[in-house]
């Protein structure tokens, strides 16, 4: 069989196999002694789950399986083994005689892959219960603060990152959508059908996910207390692009009072004018229609390669 797949066939009536070199290993001590021998004489400790696969290749249909679990002995003891394989008919003329089967081992690749989310399940639990103390630790170390809007925005700001973390888990902390995580940090503030959120699909790093699902919280909660938010006709519209080594993304509001500048320049403030990746980029316009904050940032700054 000349690839340098792992392959075997088998033909005749009793579906004699033979395969390559490069199907050795899969054989463990059954090799070589195999070679020549029937396949269900063979594989006789898997038989029951691909003799049905088998009987439909004979049938004439071809037979593919991804990530398929079967505990095979085939160096003395039972070992959890995955496979990712095709079955083909092989035909004399219109007769099937036998099957082509392609495979490739993919146990190691399954095994880690389990292990992975094993530790990014433990690493988000750990995550979790480190945001909960600080949230208990804050409110009894704040019990006795008068100013208890101060107290909640606090709690508030954290669970922005709780769920930027929820986004990041979802996509085993190898970056955001940044599409979902502005609409699930908008989600915990306001009701989502006052935001238009539009753009392209954008995969944001790890760590800028977690900046800007605290700076839409930001706004959005600006928007509630001073912004579109505080009358029933307000929206927001939250959109962005990709221009050419930039990434551009706008807020606007709406429908609301006049945007005024602040008086006096709060964490929420200074967390905006940081921007989308702490590095600035900001422009902000406080006009008679509404607020209008535009922030860019580089694409090798901001996005996953």
């Amino acid at each position: 069989m000349g690839t340098e797949f792992a392959t075997c066939a088998t033909w005749g009536p009793e579906q004699t196999l033979i395969y390559n070199a490069a199907y050795i290993p899969f054989l463990g001590a059954r090799h070589p002694d195999a070679l020549g021998q029937p396949i269900h004489e063979v594989w006789s400790d898997v038989w029951g789950d691909i003799a049905p696969l088998i009987a439909r290749a004979r049938a004439g249909e071809r037979v593919y399986m991804e990530n398929m679990r079967l505990v095979m002995t085939r160096n003395g003891a039972p070992e959890d083994t995955y496979w990712t394989f095709s079955y083909s008919p092989l035909r004399d003329g219109d007769r099937v005689e036998g099957i082509l089967d392609i495979a490739i081992e993919t146990t190691g690749q399954v095994v880690a892959e389990r292990e992975r989310a094993l530790v990014m399940a433990e690493t988000t639990h750990r995550l979790k219960n480190t945001l909960a103390l600080v949230q208990a630790i804050a409110q009894q170390t704040l019990r006795d603060v008068p100013d208890r809007e101060r107290v909640q925005t606090f709690d508030d700001r954290l669970h922005a990152l709780a769920s930027a973390h929820d986004v990041l888990l979802q996509h085993d902390w190898n970056g955001a959508d940044l599409k979902e995580l502005i609409e699930t940090a908008l989600a915990r503030v306001a009701d989502p059908s006052r935001f238009d959120v539009e753009g392209p699909q954008l995969v944001v790093k790890a760590p800028i996910a977690q900046t800007v699902s605290l700076l839409v919280h930001e706004l959005a909660t600006n928007a509630i207390k001073y912004g579109a938010l505080t009358e029933g006709t307000g929206r927001v519209s939250v959109s962005w692009a990709r221009e050419g080594e930039h990434v551009r993304m706008e807020w606007r509001e709406r429908g609301g009072p006049p945007a005024v500048t602040p008086k006096r320049k709060g964490f929420g403030s200074r967390l905006v004018s940081l921007g989308l990746t702490g590095a600035g980029g900001v422009e902000k316009d406080f006009g008679p229609e509404g607020l209008t904050v535009r922030l860019t940032a580089s694409v090798e700054s901001l996005l996953e390669a």
